[in-house]
């Protein structure tokens, strides 16, 4: 389920209604670029933990709560979202590397001529499996944050680069 509307940003003015995202080749943005000339994607490992770390008992593995998503986001040339596709990869227990890279290859795939580069697009929520996705505006950090785990997060001078 997209949450922001095709068009509609966060109204809030501090954020810039697109944000450039540059590419680090083995990091964080390593799948992002082009395809079909025009459109963009990025494709983004993250998670999230079923119940809050600090209320997880000592006797309970951490592990067991910790869910691995892959995404695959689907952009069109002005930085809008037009699709997604997610692989449920299970928690940190019965997470399958080389299933989850065969996904990420298989997307690829997909991808007419996709090329790695850097990327402009618009912030966006969607909500998979009950929790929000995206790159979401944080108006108490004052941070453009790829959620649901903020691995990554944006600021002024918003020039594609980010924090981790």
């Amino acid at each position: 389920m997209l949450r922001f509307k095709k068009g509609e940003s966060p109204s809030l003015s501090i954020f810039p209604s697109t944000l450039p995202i540059k590419r680090f080749e083995n990091y964080h943005t390593h799948h992002i670029g082009t395809y079909s000339q025009t459109n963009q994607f990025m494709i983004y490992e993250t998670f999230l933990f079923l119940k809050p770390f600090n209320e997880i008992k000592k006797n309970e593995e951490w592990q067991n709560f910790r869910k691995e998503y892959v995404v695959i986001y689907k952009f069109d040339k002005y930085g809008e979202l037009i699709s997604y596709e997610y692989l449920d990869a299970g928690t940190v227990k019965t997470f399958d590397e080389e299933l989850t890279e065969k996904w990420i290859s298989n997307q690829l795939d997909t991808l007419e001529n996709y090329v790695y580069k850097d990327i402009k697009i618009k912030p966006f929520e969607v909500i998979i499996d009950g929790f929000s996705f995206g790159l979401i505006p944080n108006s108490e950090s004052e941070m453009i944050e790829m959620q649901p785990s903020n691995t990554i997060a944006f600021g002024e001078p918003w020039n594609g680069e980010y924090d981790t």
